[in-house]
C-alpha cells in the first residue's frame, strides 16, 4: 500500500508545474435540497448544487514569472478563471484538476527555509478526477 504524504502534491498552473505543495486540503459539499409536499408529516430532500473550495501551502521559486501572476491574480479584477491542476500523488493516476480563481493569498519565509505562500481557492464548474 502506498503512503501519501503532503510532500507529494505538487501545483499546476497554465499547465507549468509551479511548486510544491507542504499541506493541502480539498472541500467537496453538495447542497441539500428540501421538496418535502404538502401534508407529509417528514421533510424529504434532493441533491442539489456542488461546491469546491481548497487550501493549500506551497513551496515556490519567487524569481518564477509564472508562479508570480498566479500569485498576484489575487489583486486583478475580472481576469476570469485560471486552470489549477491539484496532483496528489507523484507518479499515480490519483489526481484533482479544477478551474477557478484564487480567494486568498498569504505569503511568508523564514530564515534558511523555502519561499512558501498559503493560498485558498474557489473552484467554478465541476471538479473532475478523485481522491
Amino acid at each position: 500500500m502506498a503512503v501519501q504524504t503532503g510532500a507529494d502534491g505538487q501545483l499546476k498552473y497554465k499547465n507549468k508545474i509551479i511548486g510544491r505543495c507542504r499541506d493541502w486540503s480539498i472541500s467537496v459539499s453538495k447542497d441539500a435540497l428540501e421538496d418535502t409536499c404538502l401534508g407529509a408529516y417528514d421533510r424529504t430532500y434532493v441533491e442539489g448544487l456542488r461546491g469546491t473550495t481548497g487550501s493549500a501551502t506551497v513551496l515556490y521559486d519567487p524569481s518564477d514569472e509564472t508562479a508570480n501572476e498566479m500569485l498576484n491574480s489575487v489583486f486583478t479584477n475580472g481576469q476570469g478563471e485560471s486552470a489549477m491542476e491539484f496532483t496528489l500523488s507523484r507518479g499515480s493516476t490519483r489526481s484533482f484538476t479544477c478551474s477557478g480563481f484564487l480567494t486568498s493569498v498569504s505569503p511568508s519565509v523564514s530564515v534558511g527555509a523555502a519561499t512558501a505562500c498559503s493560498i485558498s481557492f474557489q473552484v467554478s464548474g465541476k471538479p473532475s478526477g478523485g481522491f
